[in-house]
């Protein structure tokens, strides 16, 4: 008995397991919208060719039973066969939930007789549950499921052209497809400038069951004359945009008409009331608004140009507006065929700019941001201004927006606690305290780069620390938001207290303390402190200004090559400096074709005094830097004697390819402890004999005592 109970159950699970895999699939696009859909892809960095002719058949549509007559802009019907014609009228009821309760459930009334029912218009990707019953008694006929698939919702609407859903579309912010049902764009309800409906009461009423409750019309009011009130009913509201005609295609960042639209349809978006978007024939100005909508809520280059290109299914017979008076049927359809010329990714045949697809995506292009979802958002939110008007759209509605359509909350902003410019000092730390808006954002993980981490640093909490002299971009980061800082270390115009460490101890700098280098950061060459030498000197000498390659507007010395290596070019630069004072005093160096050069000889540092020759025998000469192709910080503390001059000369730099490059000079008084004068003294740098006390000071002629000579103490006895 329990093997029979067990097989039974085993049957039963088999069984139902068997009837779910066999739910009948349809795909709601149809075969050559499908086959578009899935055999183009479309490189996003060309749009120098479209493949929709290879799709459309060629002109005229024949809807009136001559050639093809079929509807490329329809998708295909659900068919539901019954297994023989209904004896009695029907009522067929089709939804997702089971008991039939669905907002836009669909009803239709079927005739005695029939054997073979069509549903359209539903969603892709859903599982629908149908049932019949007897239209009189409401007794169930016969019931059923299916699913559908596919991801474009086509729709078909009596008398109306070019209906298809913005939804289904991918988002590449998340991966998930935009919200069916919430706005659908299409052709217009009414013939321009004519009372004349094209819509019937029918196909009002399956917009209606589709969910749409608003219509923004992009044809103005002149362009529109009845479309006041919507075809819908009273109770849904209509706005006719002005001098919409103007916002095509190119020409939509100077098109205040978009932006008007936008915001209309945020508006009724907000108010749950999904929108009905056109034009006359969907396709420019409709198209405008999709593009900047869909590439705002992440939709890929190439479903954006598939996008665009599915008007070109549509055939909209416009002929009673186009040509009033057809005299053949190829005139009839002139307008139409011009329409699918101008749908296309890239016109090469019409030279009206402004209809061209590809240059719409080059301006949206020329806007900041990492992704064109960014770009888009920066566009909208800086707006535009033209002679017919200005706008933009607020960065909260653009937020809402993204999270209606896809459930990705984006980032508005990140806030730091400076401006796009930060000045610091060498040794310094700055915490950005960066935060993201709103906080709800999806993706609100910060990250931080240096451009230039030998410059400054940035720690994954955003602390910034400056270690060089020079300039640096921070870059702070959450989902596709870059905000950037630049950072400029200070180049020492003047010294903030600090300490230097010089002969073991610990010396302060005064407070305040002024950098005695003139414009040391090699910021205006006009003005430089050089002695006996102007610009134009220094070009002659071998010399040259060259500037950063992150910022124009800096720029450092640079010995270069000018053919003579024997040149006897040289430049002087020197600074007065007080007797027995102590001073820090230092610069950048490198070398600019990444030779490592060791004590330069032709590069000579000294003390020295007023009108005394670089080779006098008073003067100090300070022992040269070695240095390679990266900046290199050099420092020296001194405390000076009798001399008054602090003395650089730059000799033959060029000399056989050595470009040695200088930045960052400065010089500035140290606070030295007089009891500290004993460590004053630079043995390394004294290039004689001569003899000091305990005090530092030079003595000529000694007597017994202690005293000190090239950094070592001795005793005179």
């Amino acid at each position: 008995m329990r093997k029979i109970l067990l097989f039974s159950t085993l049957s039963l699970f088999t069984m139902q397991a068997f009837a779910q895999q066999q739910i009948p699939e349809y795909c709601l696009e149809n075969d050559v919208v499908h086959r578009y859909l899935t055999e183009v892809q479309y490189d996003p960095n060309d749009y120098s060719y479209s493949n929709i002719t290879d799709y459309c058949y060629s002109y005229p549509w024949d809807w009136e039973g001559e050639g093809k007559g079929v509807r490329l802009d329809f998708p295909k019907p659900v068919p539901i066969k019954l297994a023989s014609a209904l004896s009695v009228a029907g009522k067929l009821y089709v939804g997702e939930s089971e008991d039939y309760s669905d907002a836009d459930l669909l009803v239709m009334d079927i005739t005695q007789g029939t054997d073979s029912i069509n549903v359209w218009n539903l969603i892709p990707g859903r599982t629908y549950n149908w049932k019949l019953v007897d239209a009189e008694s409401g007794a169930l006929i016969t019931s059923g499921k299916f699913k559908t698939t596919g991801t474009l919702r086509m729709l078909k609407i009596d008398n109306v052209f070019n209906v298809r859903d913005m939804g289904g579309w991918i988002s590449e912010l998340n991966g998930q497809p935009l919200k069916y049902g919430k706005i659908i764009r299409g052709s217009r309800l009414n013939v321009n400038k004519d009372t004349t409906k094209m819509i019937t009461k029918a196909g009002a009423e399956e917009l209606v069951r589709v969910g749409l409750r608003s219509e923004l019309d992009m044809r103005d009011a002149g362009h529109s004359k009845n479309a006041k009130n919507a075809f819908f009913g009273t109770n849904y509201p209509i706005l006719n945009v002005d001098e919409a005609y103007r916002s095509r295609i190119a020409t939509f960042a100077d098109a205040p008409q978009s932006i008007k639209g936008i915001n209309q349809l945020i508006k009724w978006l907000k108010q749950d009331k999904p929108v009905y978007l056109h034009c006359s024939v969907g396709a420019d100005r409709t198209g405008t608004i999709a593009y900047l909508v869909g590439a705002l809520c992440g939709m890929s280059e190439d479903a954006l140009c598939k996008e665009f290109e599915l008007t070109s299914f549509s055939g909209d017979k416009i002929d009673n507006e186009a040509v009033s008076n057809p005299k053949n049927l190829q005139e009839k359809y002139e307008r139409l065929v011009r329409q699918r010329d101008y749908t296309g990714r890239l016109d090469k045949n019409d030279n009206n700019e402004s209809y061209k697809f590809a240059k719409m995506v080059d301006k949206v292009k020329t806007f900041p941001g990492t992704t064109l979802s960014r770009k888009v958002f920066n566009h909208l939110t800086t707006g535009v201004s033209s002679n017919y008007g200005s706008g933009k759209v607020s960065a909260d509605d653009l937020v809402w927006l993204v999270n209606y359509m896809t459930g990705y909350v984006i980032v508005k902003d990140i806030t730091i606690d400076c401006n796009a410019s930060l000045t610091m000092n060498k040794g310094e730390e700055f915490n950005l305290n960066a935060k993201v808006l709103p906080d709800t954002a999806t993706n609100n993980t910060l990250t931080y780069v240096s451009s230039d981490p030998s410059i400054v640093t940035v720690s994954d909490e955003g602390v910034i620390k400056a270690l060089c002299c020079g300039d640096a971009t921070i870059y702070i980061k959450a989902d596709d938001l870059v905000k950037t800082v630049r950072v400029t270390v200070n180049r020492i115009e003047s010294i903030t207290p600090a300490n230097v460490e010089y002969k073991g101890e610990t010396l302060n700098f005064k407070t305040p303390v002024t950098n005695k280098v003139k414009d040391g950061s090699f910021e205006y060459g006009y003005y430089f402190n050089w002695k006996n030498a102007s610009d134009a000197d220094m070009t002659s000498a071998g010399f040259d200004l060259t500037k950063y390659s992150q910022d124009a507007d800096s720029v450092y010395l640079q010995s270069k090559i000018d053919g003579d290596d024997a040149s006897e070019g040289s430049i002087r630069m020197e600074w007065i400096v007080s007797k027995k004072k102590t001073y820090a005093f230092g610069f950048r160096i490198k070398n600019s074709t990444d030779l490592t050069t060791t004590k330069n000889e032709n590069l000579k540092i000294m003390l020295t005094n007023d009108g005394k020759p670089d080779n006098n025998p008073d003067a100090i000469i300070l022992s040269a830097p070695s240095y390679n192709g990266e900046w290199t910080d050099v420092q020296y503390v001194f405390t000076t004697t009798t001399q008054n001059r602090l003395r650089i000369v730059f000799t033959h730099l060029s000399q056989n390819g050595n470009n040695t490059c200088f930045d960052n000079f400065y010089l500035a008084e140290l606070n030295v402890p007089s009891t500290s004068m004993i460590n004053q003294v630079e043995a390394d740098v004294r290039a004689d004999d001569r003899i000091f006390n305990l005090a530092g000071q030079e003595v000529t002629n000694p007597g017994k005592g202690v005293y000190i000579r090239n950094g070592k103490k001795f005793i005179i006895k």
